[in-house]
């Protein structure tokens, strides 16, 4: 499995494109090797990107929920109704569209966060912010990756 890994800090040009990092590039399937999904962090201050691999398996979480709850009119309603399909140009640059931008508060930089499955795109301070609250919050509770791989195998 090809995962998002890393963290990049790449510069939005005068005409607003950004390259996706060459490495988050090769993860994404032939079939769709020239385009990415975007959308709001439905929890931060950022933008979550992924593959169509990847939105295919949200929407079949969502349509698991309960047909007529909130659960799955909010999810359906925050996710796809603000999905921006992007294309890479043969450099690999794309443009974030504004209301994006402005939820991310990026102006002339981003941060490119590997999550596994997805990549989140921050403001490169509030990045770095949250990788160490994230750290901190391990630390905090004493998590370890030995307890979540146990807790994995138990299942």
């Amino acid at each position: 499995m090809k995962l998002f890994l890393s963290t990049y800090v790449n510069k939005i040009d005068s005409k607003g494109r950004i390259s996706l990092p060459s490495s988050f590039r090769n993860i994404l399937s032939k079939e769709n090797k020239k385009e990415i999904i975007l959308f709001k962090s439905i929890k931060f201050a950022a933008i979550d990107g992924c593959s169509y691999e990847r939105i295919n398996t949200i929407s079949e979480r969502i349509d698991n929920l309960d047909i007529f709850s909130e659960d799955q009119d909010d999810f359906s309603t925050s996710i796809f109704s603000e999905i921006v399909p992007t294309s890479l140009d043969k450099e690999g640059r794309f443009i974030i569209p504004n209301f994006l931008k402005k939820h991310a508060n990026l102006k002339n930089e981003a941060a490119f966060i590997g999550q596994g499955n997805y990549f989140q795109i921050w403001h490169p301070k509030s990045a770095l912010e949250k990788q160490k609250a994230s750290r901190e919050r391990i630390k905090a509770n004493k998590k370890t990756l030995t307890s979540i791989l146990i807790n994995k195998s138990n299942d």
